[in-house]
């Protein structure tokens, strides 16, 4: 047992002096994060002000969309901090005077999964890129300085993320995070937070689409040849307003926009992180549609379940919920993998990571072993620090323990497999890698970083730094050969 541990170690100490020499691309939806880290007595100050918050509560509150009375927000919090829950969703503009109002102890940062992959890109190296539709002053503050954004005057040309405003409103997400073991008390019920984790309410605005604008659709042959990998998010929406006002016409749209960015780049990369559409239905037609065009995809825990259930598979479902373990949530991620055609997707989960690569893949899996653990490395120190990780910050991960949770995980996975009558041996608990007949499968052990300064993000930083160092790693590898 010490041996691996030991193995794994020096594992970890040659991923974190991965360098990204990669150019990447990260779209659509950045904004600012309005972060409020909750405690309990925030919780029953608000009450003992307004108890009528505890009133005409919504029996399902996680379905309710968009969130409009400070009511549907307390049950929605609740519900979440009750099991621990992440959540995402949309808020009526009028809840943001009562936000204000309530919780005076808040900080404000870069949100949005194209601003916090740019960001991080940046710091750690990498030519970073990002297109959003609309950038104001305020959004743009926000960005590191080095990040280029796509700009057509006659031509195309990429200019500083500072000289790139192009309106005045700023989308806004509040975030409302809570540590692990925190006793908060609603009314006559008291509840303890079972893990650290936050809920996410954001407002609209019809002219933050998410797509190109037509100015830069001309040019998307020339955006794709400039990077090496984009990291596309922001799809959920579902529509332009003005533009692509039904399902298919936005799909029909995104398409298009897909194929002519890698028109004059076959080979560039196009990751797709997740995030749940309002829509279920709407949901599985756009990913069935868009997802194959992508060369990676990623997921968590939790969003799995959902889109598995979406898919049509409850047995899958059940048997997470059941258990929740790196072999059940493979079987998930392989099953979507084949079913959305996609050759490589990444889960991030507290402690580990699964992934599963399709056959033929074109990265050695050692290779996607150590970029994971790279991002890893990367997320431990944001999860310490909060922000984009600079470079040189990485390396102090090094010493820094693998969770058991992770190594538990691995165990499990192995025995679970033999059990299965999988032709797999204990060299997996070495190396974290499996072959199948047209799959590999990875479970990487992961930090987890107790009480973390800031979860917002986490899910965004480990897709993005795996990928961009994936991508990395195997240009060296490549020169090397």
């Amino acid at each position: 047992m010490e041996e691996r541990h030991s193995m794994w170690k020096d594992l970890l100490k040659q991923a974190v002096k991965t360098k990204l020499n990669c150019r990447v691309l990260a779209g659509f939806n950045a904004n600012v994060d309005v972060v409020i880290k909750l405690n309990a007595d925030m919780i029953s100050d608000i009450i003992e002000r307004e108890p009528q918050v505890l009133e005409n509560a919504p029996a399902e509150p996680t379905t309710v969309w968009p969130i409009k009375t400070n009511m549907e927000f307390m049950a929605l919090l609740q519900e979440c901090i009750k099991v621990g829950k992440s959540y995402y969703g949309v808020m009526d503009s009028s809840l943001a005077d009562w936000f204000n109002q309530v919780f005076a102890e808040r900080t404000e940062a870069m949100g949005g999964q194209a601003g916090i992959i740019a960001n991080q890109m940046a710091a750690l190296g990498a030519t970073s890129c990002v297109y959003c539709p609309v950038l104001s002053p305020k959004q743009a503050s926000h960005f590191d300085e080095r990040v280029l954004y796509p700009k057509v005057n006659g031509k195309f040309a990429w200019i500083s993320i500072r000289r790139a405003v192009n309106d005045q409103w700023t989308k806004l997400n509040y975030i409302f995070e809570y540590a692990k073991g925190i006793k908060f008390k609603f009314g006559d019920q008291e509840i303890v937070s079972p893990r650290a984790n936050r809920v996410i309410l954001g407002t609209r605005n019809p002219k933050a689409a998410m797509g190109f604008d037509p100015v830069i659709e001309p040019h998307l042959a020339e955006v794709g040849q400039s990077v090496d990998l984009a990291f596309m998010a922001g799809y959920h929406h579902g529509r332009i307003e003005g533009r692509a006002e039904t399902l298919k016409e936005y799909i029909e749209l995104s398409v298009n926009d897909l194929r002519r960015l890698r028109s004059a780049n076959p080979k560039l990369k196009l990751h797709l992180e997740y995030v749940p559409m309002p829509n279920a239905a709407d949901e599985v037609i756009l990913l069935k549609e868009i997802a194959p065009l992508f060369t990676s995809f990623g997921i968590n825990e939790n969003e799995i379940r959902r889109l598995l259930d979406e898919l049509g598979h409850p047995d899958l479902v059940a048997d997470i919920v059941k258990g929740e373990r790196a072999f059940s949530l493979y079987q998930g991620v392989l099953q979507i993998a084949r079913e959305l055609k996609v050759s490589r997707i990444q889960l991030h989960n507290l402690g580990y990571y699964v992934v599963v690569l399709m056959k033929p893949y074109e990265v050695d899996p050692a290779v996607v072993r150590q970029a994971c653990l790279f991002a890893s490395a990367v997320n431990g120190v944001k999860a310490l620090q909060g922000g984009a990780i600079p470079l040189e910050d990485v390396a102090q991960m090094a010493d820094y323990p693998l969770s058991e949770i992770g190594l538990e995980q691995l165990r499990a996975f192995v025995s679970e497999a033999k059990s299965m009558g999988l032709h797999v041996t204990d060299e997996m608990l070495d190396t974290g890698i499996l072959e199948m007949d047209d799959h590999w499968v990875l479970v990487v052990p992961a930090h987890v970083i107790p009480n973390p300064v800031s979860t917002v993000g986490m899910g965004d930083t480990v897709s993005s730094s795996a990928y961009a160092a994936e991508v990395s790693l195997n240009a060296v590898k490549s020169c090397n050969c």
